[in-house]
């Protein structure tokens, strides 16, 4: 059995990727918790806390996207984020990382839930993911990421693939099949390519929003950002510009 995939990017980051560590650290825990008390079948369970997409709460919207369907959901997952997260949120710094993590998983379900009345419950970071992905994707568009191909578990050969393909690789056909759905999941079980296509979306938006307010020309200028909100302001330019161009 061949597979894919991304295993490493060439963009080294300028601080410390904290908010990355914790949410991975978070969906762990959470994932070894409920596995250790929870039964897999427990409609119960993911009634309350995964997305039921009739008759869902508030707060599922948020509880659903810490809970994983099996260990290859969460290490996929996790993979991306630990991918492609760190550079994200040292352009754009903490607060706008975890905004555009958390809101680009929001847009996805409240899609979801809208359009699929009745259908199975969703859970998982995938949407969320999707959005760190897509505005990677933009934003570090001309970065190398390794993508290794393996035969079982053994690694054979690594190719160097720019960061736009990729992300259009993982997540292109789940935008695609979200847009000609209009939102809507005809299976009962399976992949919810609607909080990937939206999440992916936003995620891109972002990345644009980013590119056209000077974040990037910053990022690739200058060696430090703002503690809480990387290279956003532009006061950073006239912060550290002269130190940097002497350099």
């Amino acid at each position: 059995m061949f597979w894919v995939l991304p295993w490493g990017q060439d963009n080294r980051v300028k601080h410390t990727s904290w908010t990355v560590y914790a949410l991975i650290a978070i969906n762990v825990v959470v994932y070894a918790l409920v596995a250790l008390n929870v039964s897999p079948d427990d409609e119960a369970f993911l009634s309350r806390y995964a997305l039921p997409a009739d008759g869902w709460r508030p707060y599922q919207l948020l509880t659903s996207s810490f809970l994983h369907a099996d260990i290859f959901h969460l290490l996929g997952n996790m993979l991306f984020l630990w991918l492609f997260g760190d550079s994200i949120e040292d352009a754009l710094g903490p607060i706008a990382f975890v905004l555009l993590y958390f809101v680009g998983g929001l847009l996805g379900d409240l899609l979801y839930v809208h359009n699929n009345i009745g259908s199975i419950p969703s859970l998982g970071a995938s949407g969320c993911v999707a959005a760190i992905a897509g505005a990677y994707g933009v934003m570090f568009y001309d970065r190398s990421v390794d993508i290794r191909l393996f035969f079982l578990i053994f690694p054979i050969k690594t190719f160097a693939v720019r960061a736009f393909v990729v992300v259009l690789l993982w997540f292109g056909v789940d935008l695609w099949l979200t847009w000609s759905s209009a939102g809507r999941i005809e299976e009962t079980e399976g992949v919810n390519y609607v909080v990937h296509g939206i999440g992916f979306i936003f995620g891109a938006s972002i990345g644009v929003f980013a590119r056209l307010q000077g974040v990037m020309r910053r990022y690739e200028r200058l060696a430090q950002g703002h503690a809480w909100f990387g290279y956003w302001p532009d006061s950073l330019e006239r912060r550290y510009g002269k130190k940097s161009s002497r350099r």
